[in-house]
């Protein structure tokens, strides 16, 4: 009895020193997953993981710089909107270079909206918005290509004008229409072009396809918008006097010496950061000054394209100021 007794009570004791032994290997298994998941929650996304984020949150961690961002921003919706409200509301306006403008200024407007929505979201949580960098990115070239098509657009329709006057008469609102439409469709295809070049290649090889994609925005509207310009002014000087010449030429170098430079600086600054952070010759934090930087001179950009192009023009304020007043009087 003492035997089977003493048998019994090893028997117990080994299994429940195999149960505690079980139960802290399965619990330490459990503690250092859940410990595992609440680190890679908590640990930020580092540049190296990501690579192609625009870093957004940059700006979102200065209260002072996120003020004055936003109101940059909501300042360029604002223009836009009203730009495009004009046009669509007057008639007087649905002639074909107003149209090109209205539909510039909703270009501009998409831009400004998607990166208000990229900001937001990375204010409110940075990490999923990095999770879906891919996303933002392809946005971003996406309406980046439409506001600087729809810029050649307009310098084109200018240069037609001018060049083919009697054919000029013919073009509609409707092929506006059609025009930026088309527009739009080769920017999302040159959004889905960037997305499938960018994210389906090897690391080594990101530089040398941002850099192309981003040489093409810089240069290639340039060049059109260069060679409208020069082919506009060639044509001018065979149809008007000299002395109308030399104001208007004058004026409109002065306006394409603007656009020239604000685009410019807003495009050849990301590359440059780019640059600097993919070769790690600056950190993204030893960069920071620059990025906000680009990031200021690229809102400006989508945001004084209205003013440049619209509200500036003595015409449209004349019309606008005329109808305010007669609403005005119909109310009282």
């Amino acid at each position: 009895m003492t035997s089977s007794r003493m048998g019994v009570d090893r028997f117990v004791l080994i299994v429940s020193l195999i149960g505690s032994i079980s139960e802290t290997a399965g619990g330490s298994k459990f503690n250092n997953s859940l410990t595992t998941t609440e680190s890679q929650m908590q640990e930020p996304i580092t540049e190296a993981e990501t690579g192609f984020i625009v870093p957004v949150h940059l700006e979102a961690e200065d209260t002072s710089l996120l003020v004055i961002i936003v109101i940059i921003t909501v300042f360029g919706v604002l223009a836009n909107l009203t730009t495009t409200g004009i046009v669509i509301h007057f008639r007087q306006f649905h002639k074909p270079t107003y149209m090109v403008i209205g539909t510039l200024a909703f270009a501009d407007f998409a831009s400004l909206i998607q990166y208000l929505c990229h900001l937001i979201l990375a204010s409110i949580n940075r990490y999923r918005v990095d999770n879906y960098g891919y996303i933002f990115m392809t946005v971003i070239y996406t309406t980046a290509h439409a506001s600087a098509s729809h810029v050649v657009l307009l310098f084109g329709l200018r240069y037609y004008l001018i060049a083919m006057p009697h054919r000029s008469k013919m073009i509609s609102k409707r092929h506006v229409l059609t025009s930026s439409i088309l527009m739009w469709i080769f920017s999302v295809m040159f959004g889905v072009i960037y997305y499938v070049a960018r994210f389906h290649v090897a690391r080594s090889k990101i530089a040398v396809v941002v850099l192309v994609f981003k040489s093409y925005l810089l240069f290639v509207p340039c060049i059109f918008i260069l060679l409208f310009h020069v082919t506009k002014i060639y044509k001018l000087r065979t149809s008007i006097s000299r002395c109308r010449m030399s104001q208007y030429v004058r004026r409109m170098c002065t306006m394409i010496f603007i656009i020239m430079v604000i685009y410019i600086f807003s495009a050849i600054i990301f590359p440059i950061t780019f640059s600097l952070n993919f070769f790690k010759v600056l950190s993204e934090r030893e960069s920071k000054a620059i990025q906000i930087f680009a990031r200021f001179i690229w809102l400006f950009n989508f945001s004084v394209n209205p003013i440049i192009y619209f509200i500036y023009n003595p015409k449209v304020r004349h019309h606008v100021s005329l109808r305010w007043q007669s609403i005005s009087i119909l109310r009282n």
